[in-house]
């Protein structure tokens, strides 16, 4: 199946959610994060030995060689039937593999497979029709980010980046942002409040934890662009009351994309539109940054994007919009 094409108008909160199937339960996940749908042929599978549990092999896709997951198994929902795909090391075409499918994604600049029992279909909602996961749930530990009602059923929404993340761990340190050393410097960064929109707990407070090493130590958190938004209609009242620009209160916004409630595109929007925000700084930090995201991000003035987790550059970014460095190009 061919990766659906997204005709969504930037900024409106809608989104479209496939629903996907593991041991009889639905799933669900941003479609912008599906590149293909294909049935599952084990033959096209190369095993690993000694790889993560989850792991099934490589698969052979199109031109690349991608790692393949099984999500049943990651997700608690498979045991050692998996097992049952191979036969001395050598994969097979059991029976329980016929209705199979494989789903192709591409998010954190990285190109995944992952097994899923089956796919049901695509529903096209608005973010505010997702709900956050309460704050027990919604702890680092948790592989959802919110959920959602369907004709009756509960759709959970995966937070793919987080386990990608767990099981390929190998490209998460690499942009990690070096302690600031220059006590100028410090100072700077210290002093300028940053707002952080971003739904994931494990990613939150990733980001969070390299900002700060950083040196941009006075930050403030959201779950999602709903309270973000809403704390910034609050800075705004304060503000007007006392006769001062929001700037003094906020230097930069960074938003993910992709959040119950709001999500990122409205959010940037809502800010750009509003005459007491319209001059705040808005870098879009997500895992779905392309050509065609990049342009939805300027529909919105956005004015700088970036896909994780180039920490290093957000963080280059933000001292460019903050007026810590001279921007680049100025």
């Amino acid at each position: 199946m061919a990766k659906a094409s997204i005709l969504l108008e930037s900024g409106t909160n809608e989104v479209e959610i496939l629903e996907f199937v593991l041991g009889g339960q639905s799933f669900g996940v941003n479609v912008l994060k599906i590149q293909a749908i294909e049935q599952y042929d084990p033959q096209r599978v190369t095993r690993i030995h000694l790889a993560h549990p989850s792991v099934i092999g490589t698969l052979r896709f199109r031109d690349h060689c991608l790692t393949m997951i099984d999500l049943g198994r990651e997700m608690g929902l498979h045991g050692a039937e998996a097992e049952a795909d191979y036969v001395d090391g050598k994969p097979t075409c059991g029976e329980g593999n016929a209705a199979k499918l494989v789903l192709v994604m591409e998010f954190n600049q990285l190109m995944t497979a992952f097994l899923v029992d089956g796919v049901h279909r695509i529903h096209r909602l608005s973010w505010e029709s997702i709900n956050p996961l309460s704050p027990y749930l919604g702890s680092s530990e948790t592989k959802f980010t919110g959920s959602l009602q369907i004709e009756g059923r509960e759709i959970l929404l995966v937070d793919m980046e987080k386990i990608v993340t767990e099981i390929l761990p190998r490209g998460q340190f690499q942009h990690a942002v070096a302690a600031v050393e220059d006590d100028h410097l410090a100072r700077m960064r210290g002093s300028r409040t940053i707002l952080l929109a971003e739904d994931s707990a494990v990613l939150r407070k990733h980001v969070a934890d390299e900002l700060r090493r950083g040196g941009y130590t006075s930050l403030r958190t959201f779950a999602n662009g709903r309270d973000c938004h809403d704390e910034l209609r609050k800075i705004t009242a304060a503000a007007d009351a006392a006769g001062r620009p929001v700037s003094d209160q906020v230097a930069a916004l960074i938003s993910d994309i992709e959040m119950p409630a709001m999500d990122g595109l409205a959010l940037c929007r809502w800010v750009k539109e509003t005459k007491q925000t319209e001059d705040l700084p808005v870098i879009m930090f997500s895992s779905l940054i392309n050509e065609q995201i990049a342009g939805k991000c300027r529909a919105v003035g956005a004015d700088a994007y970036i896909s994780k987790p180039q920490f290093t550059q957000l963080v280059d970014l933000l001292d460019q919009h903050t007026g810590i460095v001279e921007p680049v190009g100025a």
